[in-house]
């Protein structure tokens, strides 16, 4: 057995598994070409040992760091990231974290990259950048260190996954036609913003594909106090010209209902509502909130994959991979009350 004295090393996990040390290095390195039996051997060896690699040694060995670097362009959206680290921890790998206040200049965008690239860094993520950089930029910007990116703005030769917009909002849309509604309305998020643009253009694209009307719409700002405020406006405005409200998110969404309900409306006897990305809380709004689920768990998972395709496998094919949203039908939606 190992000393109390000092650390095991990979040969002493080599022995007790009775396997060579290439072996070990093989399963610790994940690599395919070990067999099932023979990996769960290693992988008990290390666990009775508690032998750490060391991550020094194994990236002069292997010339990469394990390490995968997240820049967040967008500080108040937090969805992704738990995941991201999850799905990057099952694969070995550390996520090093920037977030850059909005709104992010190439210049500031470029002296991180600059500043993270002179480490040893496998990847970098881009979480919800909209629009700042070309593909031409951030091969720059990158030095040759492969990356994707995951929502926000597509761009041109980047690799990246997103959200299918469209998607989500023709199934909110096919929901209310099957309602009986007939004329809608619309608070959506900002127009600066990517996926706040693709959900109002489905809107105005789509609706009439089942049988809708937009009667009004006010741009927001993802926030509760802006879905409060544009609601009263447009209940002020419209009356009851329309018997159904699209909200640009969910906290937008919350603020509708606050605003319907103090109008001396019910939701959803004379308003259905409707959210976007199934935040943790609508299901506790008041009524429960129909929504839009976006799967950041699952587009961490993708990513991950898709990255360390790239990494592990200098596999640059170029994609923009998306994922279908989920209509989550709850009680702020119901039959047009006539």
């Amino acid at each position: 057995m190992v000393s109390a004295t000092r650390h095991p090393t990979l040969h002493d996990v080599a022995r007790l598994a009775n396997v060579s040390h290439q072996t070990v290095s093989r399963v610790i390195n994940n690599s395919p070409n070990v067999a099932s039996e023979t990996r769960e051997r290693v992988l008990e060896a290390i666990r009775i040992l508690d032998y750490h690699p060391n991550r020094a040694a194994r990236s002069l060995i292997t010339g990469r760091s394990q390490t995968l670097y997240l820049v967040h362009l967008n500080p108040r959206f937090l969805a992704p990231v738990p995941a991201i680290i999850q799905h990057a921890d099952e694969r070995g790998y550390r996520v090093g974290l920037s977030m850059l206040k909005e709104p992010v200049s190439r210049d500031e965008l470029q002296n991180l990259l600059n500043e993270v690239s002179s480490r040893i860094v496998d990847g970098f993520l881009f979480i919800d950048p909209q629009g700042i950089y070309t593909a031409e930029e951030l091969n720059r910007f990158c030095r040759g260190v492969p990356y994707i990116q995951l929502g926000g703005e597509p761009v041109e030769h980047v690799p990246a996954v997103l959200f299918d917009q469209e998607q989500g909002m023709r199934a909110v849309l096919r929901h209310l036609a099957q309602l009986g509604h007939q004329k809608i309305a619309e608070v959506s998020g900002l127009m600066i913003n990517y996926d706040a643009r693709m959900r109002h253009r489905a809107v105005e694209g789509i609706a009439r594909e089942y049988g809708l009307e937009l009667v009004d719409w006010l741009e927001g700002d993802f926030t509760v106090p802006s879905g409060y405020q544009l609601t009263r406006q447009l209940l002020k405005n419209n009356g009851k010209r329309f018997s159904a409200l699209i909200c640009g998110n969910d906290l937008m969404a919350l603020g509708a209902l606050r605003a319907i309900h103090e109008c001396g409306l019910r939701v959803p006897y004379d308003i259905s509502v409707v959210g976007f990305d199934d935040e943790l809380i609508s299901s506790f709004f008041e009524p429960p909130l129909t929504t839009v689920k976006q799967d950041y768990n699952e587009q961490a998972r993708v990513g991950i994959e898709y990255l360390l395709d790239r990494i592990e496998k200098r596999n640059f094919s170029i994609e923009h991979k998306r994922i279908s949203p989920q209509l989550i039908i709850r009680s702020s939606t119901g039959e047009i009350n006539s």
